[in-house]
């Protein structure tokens, strides 16, 4: 699938979303199913939510909630993976990198409906839409929920308020400082002083294990790793900043999802829950047994069965 989002791209040319659409076996178009939007996390595709590895099943969360029902669609962030390539990535921030998912999120939904998706897809007209982003890909799309009111409810995976506050230049924490429209701006330039590269000293890497748990098979993280691609280095900067959505999950109000793995790379479990003040129905998981890359834990089927049976808890 693709959607053009040229017009909510700061840049001249043809701006393309792309992805793909996983839907369960058997649709009953008397009884739609809720559809999942999914977006990845820093570095990584689509790929990361129905990842391939070799010798081993059981690793790709779409098909696990296909097989439970759900009809699931994962879009590139613009500029990475199948989506169209940008001479300068740092002009996504996450305004726009939020921008041009509820676009595509509202046109490919309106596409589900005339029943034009994707071959062999009947008309559908969704019970939910969810937006479903891990790490980085969470911020985004609790900025487009508070930006854009796009999905029925969210799931936020392992994207906390805290930030790295050790890993900030001096000028990058002045950030919050600045009226939002400056702030867009300075982080853009900002941003592109990172992309080519940062003094060996103002680099940081997370502590061992925060990615993945010591019994996470090689074959796994070798998947992982062949799906990687480049940085989002706006929105990823955005991520490092403590606090710096904290507004935009203060405005969200339909009902909210937020996991973490037991040893993700925050432990404030609570606080970060709380900072979703403005809706009434905040759930918080956290899986044991994981650390930032959940769906690659060893008790990966527990958040899976979680996230299912959340979404199939939800009023329609």
């Amino acid at each position: 699938m693709e959607c053009d989002v040229s017009d909510l791209v700061p840049v001249a040319g043809q701006h393309v979303l792309r992805g793909v659409a996983y839907a369960p076996d058997e649709l009953d178009p008397a009884a739609p199913p809720a559809v999942v939007w999914c977006l990845s996390g820093g570095r990584c595709t689509i790929d990361y939510f129905d990842l391939r590895v070799e010798g081993l099943d059981g690793y790709s969360m779409v098909r696990d909630l296909t097989d439970r029902g759900v009809l699931v669609v994962s879009l590139d962030h613009l500029g990475l993976g199948v989506s169209s390539r940008l001479d300068d990535v740092c002009v996504v921030t996450p305004r726009v990198a939020a921008a041009t998912h509820d676009h595509a999120v509202r046109v490919l939904s309106a596409r589900l409906r005339d029943g034009d998706l994707v071959d062999d897809l009947p008309p559908i007209a969704p019970a939910q839409l969810i937006g479903l982003g891990h790490s980085m890909g969470g911020m985004v799309i609790v900025v487009e929920q508070a930006r854009h009111d796009t999905f029925d409810a969210i799931v936020v995976l392992g994207h906390g308020a805290d930030g790295t506050w050790a890993a900030l230049t001096d000028d990058e924490r002045l950030l919050m400082d600045l009226p939002d429209a400056e702030r867009d701006r300075a982080m853009v330039e900002l941003a592109r002083v990172r992309a080519r590269g940062l003094p060996p000293e103002t680099a940081r890497r997370a502590p061992a294990g925060s990615f993945f748990e010591a019994d996470v098979p090689r074959a796994v993280k070798r998947a992982f790793g062949a799906q990687r691609t480049e940085l989002l280095f706006s929105c990823a900067l955005s991520t490092m900043v403590p606090g710096h959505t904290d507004a935009e999950k203060g405005s969200v109000s339909v009902p909210v999802l937020l996991a973490f793995g037991d040893h993700d790379l925050t432990d404030d479990f609570e606080a970060n829950a709380a900072r979703y003040r403005a809706s009434k129905d905040v759930t918080l998981f956290v899986l044991p047994g994981s650390a930032h890359c959940h769906n690659q834990a060893e008790t990966r089927a527990l958040l899976w069965a979680r996230i299912a049976a959340w979404i199939g808890a939800l009023p329609t």
